[in-house]
């Protein structure tokens, strides 16, 4: 892997020779604070409405970057029309507003509001098990100190990078695909050249967000009831909607399948069809001799099987991914350690091929880089901090669980964590968290340990999260001339809007849930799908699995097997280059439907489809403009959410309820009803 990408090429930096260089102040501006705490918002709202509903949400750095361009572009350009003296809208200030809406959605997507705070309250312990115990529970985690630990841990991710800066852009030369990728396309946009190819994609932005939030307003007037409107429409007749598998025309779930990749998408609905079609029905067919309960949500019956049999493809998945990885990160640094590759900044600097974009990039990333010793310093305080303020929230955890993973596992995690994802552009965060779940539930051992467990599980996710992103928004600013310290800047001041709007948008969401479905709970408006993962794993940790189903375990370990198998095949296939890596899905996509049903997975397909057709129609256009209308299709669906609410609070309701039924002696019974309607008040 090398930096130097684009040597080659026509030389990027040369367009920008002559421009000033802002200082820290003439980046760091009080108009991209303001767009960053209104775009954190939105974004963050739609992540997480996102990941309480289906469990997995997308990447947002495209659509997000396209939006920060548009608006900051757009206000500079207004107030110069209305005669208002405007600096110019550089592409370092272009990267800051990116670091800091980035980082706060990062944050709320891995701060646990739809993962491990809701695997904590009674509603979804009881799912899992009778009697759960109350040292096992916490009901409602007061938001104000949570906002603090947020805070705290996530700038201790951010000092654990620093020491790590000069090593993995410089010294190691990664790649970081997706920090590369928004690097060339912010120097796109702040170029003469790349200025008809901006307005295109704001243009497609703007159409597809118009149409989805007009979708939305409209199926909005059919949705006057319980399960009305175009959300259940039955696609594929009755028989198959009892089994969740339809298309609900969400414009959001649409949006996203352009963005997440067609295998994944594919796999989502491979996983739907052989969870919902076939080992679905046959167990169901198996009650009354493996299982007696009739409850859906009780892991003594169907759901024991559902539950235990994704979780087990989750879990196998990332641990075999973390042995893989951490084979290929070790053999990496033995290949390093014989050709005697240090990879030193000076020799970088000093090298007589040094492309003159490089030589520029060097120039301002060497010039204001930030000290180690101000990482390392950073990283004991917070750490510090965080040991004392985690057990004041969860008192099941002590001050000497946290401390001996900031001392002992987190640097190592911290590290291989960011290297594989420079490598790969795939951050397994999810795995190690998981990892830490187990060491504490296991270390502890007694009531307690599972919140124990799910609170360490979320100081490890939330700090490598943003971690593994800051060092992909370095790598931006490394190709965009981006001071480092404006880049930290940024991930600081999003992590400040994260601890603040993040648990006030928690606070709305748990709010607007029905009191009879909270927050977690299957019938929920936000049924959360992952939060019983991670309850099902601590479970796992600490015994109680005991009174599973029959055959339970069979399934798990035939699914371990079957996990093995396909990830080996597509490990090889991908080392080797065959063509049929392309076809092989991750296990987590076919182990997401087992969870949480098949209904979004038609609308990601979809997206998959229309992608594929765009690009055999017209390639250059989908290239340049399918994240554009993604983003909108994603962010007008998600934006009327908020009035749709307000219109909920105060008690506005649609005027139509849509709703369907099997022809025959239900729709005569329905006929009959709606006819004695007709006729009360009558004469």
């Amino acid at each position: 892997m090398d930096a130097t990408i684009g040597e080659s090429a026509p030389s990027v930096e040369r367009a920008f020779e002559g421009q000033p260089y802002p200082g820290f102040w003439g980046l760091v501006t009080l108009r991209s604070m303001a767009v960053a705490v209104v775009y954190a918002f939105i974004f963050s709202m739609v992540s997480l409405r996102i990941y309480m509903i289906v469990g997995l949400v997308g990447a947002f750095n495209m659509p997000s970057n396209i939006l920060c361009f548009a608006t900051l572009k757009g206000l500079v350009s207004l107030l110069r029309r209305c005669g208002i003296a405007a600096a110019p809208f550089t592409r370092q200030e272009n990267v800051f507003l990116q670091t800091s809406v980035i980082t706060c959605v990062n944050v709320a997507v891995a701060s646990g509001f739809a993962t491990y705070l809701v695997a904590m309250t009674s509603d979804l312990a009881k799912s899992l098990s009778d009697n759960p115990d109350k040292e096992d529970i916490i009901e409602d985690v007061p938001m104000g100190r949570y906002g603090l630990l947020i805070f705290f841990t996530a700038m201790l991710g951010i000092m654990a990078m620093i020491p790590m800066i000069k090593v993995m852009i410089l010294d190691y030369r990664l790649l970081f695909p997706t920090g590369s990728v928004v690097a060339h396309l912010i120097n796109c946009f702040h170029t003469p050249q790349g200025a008809f190819v901006a307005k295109l994609q704001v243009r497609a932005l703007l159409k597809a967000f118009l149409g989805s939030i007009s979708w939305s307003v409209f199926q909005w007037f059919y949705t006057g009831g319980d399960s009305c409107g175009f959300q259940v429409f039955p696609t594929f007749g009755l028989e198959l909607y009892k089994h969740r598998f339809y298309f609900d025309f969400s414009a959001s779930w649409v949006g996203l399948g352009m963005i997440v990749p067609h295998v994944v998408n594919f796999g989502l609905v491979f996983g739907g069809l052989i969870s919902g079609g076939i080992i679905y029905p046959y167990l169901q067919s198996k009650r009354g001799e493996w299982y007696y309960t009739e409850n859906p949500s009780s892991l003594n019956g169907i759901n024991g099987y559902k539950v235990f049999m994704g979780l087990t493809m989750v879990v196998t998945e990332g641990i075999y991914n973390f042995i893989t990885l951490m084979t290929v990160l070790l053999t990496d640094f033995y290949k390093k350690r014989q050709e005697n590759d240090s990879g030193m900044s000076k020799y970088i600097l000093k090298h007589p091929s040094l492309s003159y974009d490089d030589r520029k990039r060097l120039e301002i990333f060497l010039g204001n880089h930030i000290p180690v010793i101000g990482g390392v310093v950073g990283y004991i305080a917070f750490g510090i901090i965080c040991s004392v303020i985690a057990p004041w929230i969860f008192h099941q955890i002590k001050f000497y669980h946290v401390a001996t993973l900031f001392i002992t596992i987190f640097p190592v995690f911290f590290f291989s964590n960011t290297y594989v994802t420079g490598l790969t552009d795939w951050t397994v965060s999810p795995t190690y968290c998981k990892v830490v779940l187990f060491i504490i539930a296991a270390w502890i051992a007694k009531p307690g340990a599972i919140i124990a467990s799910l609170a360490a599980c979320g100081l490890a996710l939330i700090s490598l999260n943003v971690s593994c992103q800051a060092m992909q928004d370095l790598k931006t600013g490394y190709m965009t001339l981006t001071s480092p310290r404006v880049v930290v800047a940024g991930h600081m001041y999003g992590v400040l809007i994260a601890s603040i709007i993040n648990p006030l948008i928690y606070l709305f969401f748990k709010a607007h849930a029905k009191k009879s479905a909270p927050l977690g709970t299957k019938n929920s408006v936000y049924p959360c799908p992952s939060a019983a993962v991670y309850r099902g794993i601590a479970l796992l940790s600490t015994g109680g699995v005991n009174e599973l189903p029959k055959h339970c375990f069979t399934f798990c370990f035939i699914t371990i097997f079957v996990t093995i198998a396909i990830e080996s095949i597509r490990l090889v296939s991908q080392r080797k280059g065959w063509k049929v890596q392309h076809y092989i899905p991750c296990m987590t996509a076919i182990a997401l439907p087992f969870l949480v049903g098949p209904t979004f997975t038609i609308d990601f397909a979809l997206g998959s489809i229309l992608l594929i057709i765009w690009t055999k129609v017209n390639r250059q256009s989908a290239e340049l403009l399918s994240s554009a209308v993604a983003a909108g299709l994603v962010c007008g669906d998600g934006i009327w959410y908020l009035p749709s609410s307000v219109l909920g609070f105060f008690n506005v309701e649609p005027p139509i309820c849509m709703r369907f039924l099997a022809s025959g002696k239900p729709a005569e019974m329905a006929d009959a009803f709606l006819n004695t309607l007709g006729t009360q008040g009558m004469p």
